[in-house]
């Protein structure tokens, strides 16, 4: 019973008794039309979810013939796993969108019954002319809803959409009859399994007609400026269905009929590819909303066609269910959810979106933004993911460039578009919504999540616990109505917890790696207790960072690592773009760290490749040839790391976002890159060939150090000057890295725990003081260290242990490197280091000087000394230097253990032990002495500084000193990185903006278009 009420066919039995039955409930009044027209989504939604769970659970595919015959003298309707799928999919958003045609004339919910229903018919049916007539029902019924449009501009879209469709279906119905000439039948499964007979000119022109329609109905580049217009005028509900279930319905048509194509696959991808990069390249120039998601959409379905097409080329169907399926449901999803909510918004363009300072609606369009740009945790990621990974197995390398080119312009104009939504005065002529409305937009977003987690499944993903992230966020998130400190405290006890979780039982380099990131997460965070406001949503997204950060070393496979990889950057994204002063500064830090991300994502593919394993460890064991993986790895997380060229978003995103935020960009999400080098570095320690690319490494890292350097002396901001320092600090440890040797390796870490500690309390005392003062130029600063003596120690301190100067442990790591650096005869390096530090003198003199020394501004009132929770902070991490700089053997033996299994036959010490090489300097009586040394001198320095009347021709000097100097590096470091990215930047919007002209609202020219590509495809195929 439950069976024959849940059969598929009872799915157009409701479509079309439904479409009869609601001109007569209309005579009973509104309430029975929308009951009627509610119950029949429902029932057809029903019906698909049930026959997916059977199918699921291994039931046989059930065959629907009509006419008590068999083909060819009956109809044959089909529901498969994949029509299943694609069904569910669409009645879903079917079933969600209805909520805004309810209020809408019967007329308007008869014809999208009948849109819904035509669209289950393209999915099922095994008929060619049945095809056909789904393809005109639901064309029909798409511009009857279109035609209703009460604007001059609509109904002009309305009938560029009736002339494009009648041409596509021209030719649909064109290829079908040719193909029943050559081939006497019209069952797609029998044309299908005798396709080898499909030949001869009139076979191959069916087949170019049939394959041009719907490609056509799909919108492709550049035939598709009528369906532009259509998106762009149509009412976001009705865009909505034509953008998702429309397109859906017509690509599960190509999906099916594609062994007939499999031909002419490599054409298809082709177009399918120019149509995703060239869609999202002009999006870039694009500032109306719908129509910006327009081109969203036709690039979205040039990716899926593509994909679809690769797959088959690069003998790889076997991720078919993946990587279309996953980008298949998440555009169907994301882009329903995006259109519905335009429709909320209720603005054309998306500058006017001030409606989004609604932190939940701004918090759902985020994730809508996520989804679409195939970030994690959502379909296309996963999608993505596989895709990539099928290409660099059959080295398509030029493909992987090209997906992952148009996802970069696709991420950029989208998360434009949200920046531009951000902190704007709210809009008094916006039209406020019944919240009511917003409720499919949240059901899509909540669609995606499960879809999102079952793609992940398919992916191979296995270990849950990666999601602890996400779902300690999320709960955070259902919390974030309690105080600040509250909620710190909450962030600081779950990171506890779960910290020790996962580092329970690592060893290695990354058990010092999760060390690392995981106590300098802890102490950082309860600087985070300094504010008492409520600061809604940094919470949530502060434990996302925190736990992925600490779960990076614990990742085993390549998969597990990027996922954490992504989060770390979406995470810091989000929470840098929170103040209205970062958020140019936080779409930098994306883009880059997304190029980034792609860049180590070709790297870990084209390993797995040669490894034929996703795991980390596979990178020990890949031999020679590893050099194109090393060298990918290595830009990524040199982009990541904000090395020289790459730099610019660094000062931009450090100096602007919110101060406590600062300090762990700095001290600790700055270690990811540093730690995925060596994850890299392992690609290349049994390859001989890569030794010049280590070389190579190890000079972009001293150019960094130096320009770092050069440009922090520059700088009249307090925290812009901490942002290049942090910059010239990490260039010594990429250069550790690039060493392969044991020493340099123990260096690399040992100076990253230094530069931790040192730039987490830097970075702290700057926030102290912008808390105190209100200023953050040196030039509004001076006199702090009588009111503010434990920030000024502790900033001493950190200076004295970045510097490398005895006694703290920056001197140890200098030696270090030093040594490492002679071993390996890299004298080049070794000068450039040395004119680095020299430089780095002069920036940290400054800070000490300007904020603290220097007398202080005579109308400040008093000033306060820095919140406890700052101070805890600051001191923990001094604690941590102090034990590095007099006990270093407690953090260097490990560090040695830790390394020895990977240069256990490159060792460059001559059996020399670590307390020789270290013993040059001998921790306990060297530091003792140079304590008393320094302690001495800087009372004198003290003393000297007391006398009246040289504070101000002491001030005097030291300002003309810094002058001299800072004029000296602005002439030698030009702003050749700045105005590189700038000319790119503005090149690539130049270049959208050109290639839109070929969009002039004519439908003359749209149709010439529309013919012109089918002369293209047909050409293209031929004469390959």
């Amino acid at each position: 019973m439950v069976g024959s009420l849940l059969h598929p066919l009872n799915i157009f039995i409701l479509g079309l008794g439904g479409g009869f039955l609601i001109p007569l409930l209309n005579r009973l009044g509104k309430t029975w039309v929308v009951a009627g027209f509610t119950a029949a989504l429902a029932a057809m939604t029903l019906i698909s979810v049930f026959c997916a769970v059977r199918l699921f659970y291994g039931a046989e595919p059930i065959e629907i013939l009509t006419g008590g015959s068999t083909p060819p003298y009956s109809i044959n309707l089909r529901m498969g796993l994949a029509e299943a799928f694609a069904a569910t999919s669409v009645n879903l958003i079917g079933l969600l969108g209805a909520f805004y045609f309810v209020r809408e004339k019967y007329a308007v919910m008869l014809l999208y019954l009948v849109i819904v229903m035509g669209i289950q018919g393209m999915v099922m049916t095994r008929d060619m002319f049945n095809l056909f007539v789904f393809l005109e029902i639901v064309s029909i019924a798409t511009y009857g809803l279109l035609s209703l449009g009460s604007t001059t501009p609509a109904l002009s879209a309305s009938f560029k959409f009736l002339m494009a469709t009648i041409v596509a279906s021209t030719l649909f119905l064109l290829g079908t009859m040719l193909l029943y000439a050559v081939t006497g039948m019209l069952n797609i499964d029998d044309l299908v399994a005798n396709r080898a007979t499909i030949e001869g000119p009139v076979g191959f022109a069916a087949l170019m007609l049939l394959l041009a329609c719907l490609l056509l109905e799909l919108k492709p580049f550049p035939a598709n400026g009528w369906g532009l217009d259509v998106y762009e005028t149509a009412p976001s509900s009705v865009a909505s269905l034509l953008a998702t279930g429309v397109s859906a319905g017509v690509f599960f048509a190509l999906y099916n009929l594609f062994p007939l194509f499999e031909n002419h696959a490599d054409v298809i991808a082709v177009l399918g590819g120019a149509t995703f990069v060239v869609s999202n390249l002009i999006g870039l120039a694009q500032t109306k909303a719908q129509r910006l998601l327009g081109y969203s959409s036709v690039g979205q379905m040039g990716l899926v066609s593509m994909a679809l097409a690769l797959l088959h080329l690069f003998d790889a169907e076997a991720a078919t269910p993946l990587v279309v399926g996953g980008l298949f449901v998440n555009h169907l999803l994301a882009k329903a959810g995006l259109f519905w909510l335009a429709g909320y918004v209720g603005k054309e363009n998306i500058e006017n979106w001030s409606v989004l300072t609604d932190r939940p609606v701004i918090f759902v369009f985020a994730l809508l933004l996520c989804a679409i740009a195939g970030l994690p945790p959502f379909p296309a990621f996963w999608a993505k993911w596989q895709l990539i990974f099928a290409l660099a197995s059959g080295e398509g390398y030029v493909w992987i460039a090209l997906v992952l080119l148009g996802s970069l312009l696709e991420a950029a104009y989208l998360f434009r578009w949200f920046g531009q939504s951000l902190h704007r005065p709210t809009d008094s002529s916006v039209t406020r919504r019944d919240p009511l409305s917003l409720l499919p937009v949240v059901g899509a977003a909540l669609l995606l999540f499960v879809c999102g987690y079952g793609a992940a499944r398919l992916a191979g993903l296995n270990s849950l616990w990666v999601a602890v992230p996400l779902a300690v966020g999320a709960a955070i998130y259902l919390l974030d109505g309690l105080t600040g400190r509250a909620k710190a405290v909450l962030v600081f006890v779950l990171l506890a917890l779960d910290g020790y979780w996962i580092i329970r039982g690592m060893s290695g380099i990354n058990f010092l790696f999760a060390m690392l990131l995981f106590g300098g997460s802890l102490t950082l965070t309860i600087a985070c207790l300094y504010r008492g406001d409520e600061r809604p949503g940094f919470y949530p997204l502060l434990a996302v960072l925190l736990l992925s950060l600490s779960g990076l070393p614990h990742a085993s496979t390549s998969l597990e690592f990027f996922f954490l990889f992504e989060l770390v950057t979406l995470s810091s994204y989000f929470l840098i773009a929170r103040r209205r002063q970062a958020v140019a500064a936080a779409f930098s830090y994306l883009i880059f760290s997304l190029a980034a991300g792609y860049f180590v994502l070709a790297g870990f593919a084209i390993a797995h490749a040669l490894t034929g394993s996703e795991a980390l460890a596979a990178l020990l064991t890949s031999g020679k040839g590893t050099g194109v993986v090393f060298a990918l790895l290595a830009i990524g997380f040199l982009i990541k790391a904000g090395t020289i060229g790459v730099h610019v978003w660094l000062p931009g995103a450090y100096a602007e976002a919110e101060d406590d935020l600062s300090a762990m960009l700095s001290a600790v999400v700055s270690k990811v890159p540093i730690f995925g080098l060596m994850v890299g570095t392992y690609a290349a320690i049994l390859s001989e060939a890569d030794l010049s690319l280590a070389h190579a490494l190890g000079w972009i890292g001293m150019l960094t150090a130096l320009a770092g350097a050069m440009l922090a002396v520059q700088q009249d901001d307090v925290k812009r000057m901490l942002a290049y320092s942090s910059m010239s600090q990490l260039g010594y440890i990429v250069t550790a890295i690039a060493l392969m040797s044991h020493l340099g390796w123990v260096t690399a870490l040992y100076l990253t725990a230094n530069h931790l500690m040192t730039k987490g309390i830097l970075f702290l005392v700057a926030a102290a003081i912008i808390l105190r003062t209100g200023a953050r130029a040196f030039a509004d600063l001076g006199g702090l260290a009588r009111p503010m003596p434990f920030t000024f120690a502790a900033a001493a301190i950190a200076i004295v242990a970045m510097s490398g100067l005895p006694p703290l442990a920056g001197f140890g790591g200098k030696w270090l490197l030093l040594s490492a650096m002679m071993e390996k005869g890299w004298y080049g390096p070794i000068a450039m280091g040395l004119l680095a530090t020299f430089v780095g003198f002069l920036y940290m003199a400054r800070f000490i000087q300007a904020i603290f020394l220097d007398p202080p501004k005579p109308a400040r009132s008093k000033i306060a000394e820095a919140p406890a929770a700052l101070l805890v902070s600051q001191y923990l991490l001094i604690l941590g230097i102090v034990v590095m700089s007099f006990f270093p053997k407690l953090l260097i033996v490990p560090i040695s253990e830790a390394i020895d299994p990977y240069f256990a036959s490159t060792l460059v010490w001559d059996g020399m032990s670590l307390e020789m090489i270290y013993g040059y300097w001998n921790p306990v009586p060297v530091m003792s002495a140079a304590v008393a040394v320094s302690a001495l001198l800087f009372a004198v320095l003290w003393l000297l500084r007391q006398k009246s009347g040289e504070a101000a021709n002491s001030q005097r000097r030291v300002l003309g000193f810094y002058a001299f100097y800072k004029s000296a590096f602005v002439t030698l470091t030009p702003a050749l990185s700045s105005s590189f990215w700038d000319a790119v930047a503005a090149g690539s919007t130049a270049l959208a903006g050109t290639t839109r002209r070929l969009y002039n609202g004519n439908g003359q020219t749209y149709t010439f278009y529309v013919l012109s590509y089918f002369v293209v495809l047909y050409a293209a195929c031929g004469f390959r």
